[in-house]
């Protein structure tokens, strides 16, 4: 039997996940990984066979931030076709309030929460920070309450 020529078509792509972590002061949370160059990225990670994205994700924020989460809502994903792979972001909600968050030494250097996106970031955190202006990016408010009102002009009396 004469063998099949290959298509070059392969329908497996690697799956990640990450957490989209906001404080109070809207500041985002991001880790430094510990090997390479150490780039500044979203905490997440690879989605392993037959785990959820859901489960994935939890286990990879505890892992390298101590937090433990849930996703709240879908945002975002970005496809790197020439890499095989594509990662999935969420919005997730702390469930734990913890004293301090830790992260293992040997695949977390460092981790804070951020204004600007450090100049030395993976391309999906660069990727997800240029997008973070989109309305499906912004915290869903409630129209209610929320509004500082304006003080009032004094007429001088």
């Amino acid at each position: 039997m004469p063998k099949q020529k290959s298509t070059g078509f392969n329908p497996k792509k690697e799956v990640s996940v990450m957490a989209w972590i906001e404080n109070d002061g809207g500041s985002l949370l991001l880790v430094r990984q510990a090997a390479g160059q150490k780039p500044w990225t979203l905490p997440g990670g690879k989605v392993k066979r037959n785990q959820s994205l859901e489960r994935a994700l939890k286990r990879e924020v505890r892992e390298e931030t101590g937090l433990s989460v849930r996703a709240s809502e879908y945002l975002q994903m970005y496809d790197r076709p020439k890499r095989g792979a594509i990662t999935i972001l969420f919005r997730v909600l702390v469930q734990r309030q913890i004293d301090r968050m830790h992260f293992p030494a040997a695949e977390i250097a460092d981790l804070g929460f951020f204004d600007r996106l450090p100049a030395n970031a993976t391309p999906s955190a660069k990727f997800f920070w240029k997008s973070k202006d989109l309305p499906s990016l912004r915290p869903a408010w409630p129209k209610f309450g929320l509004r500082r009102k304006k003080p009032k002009k004094s007429d001088g009396r």
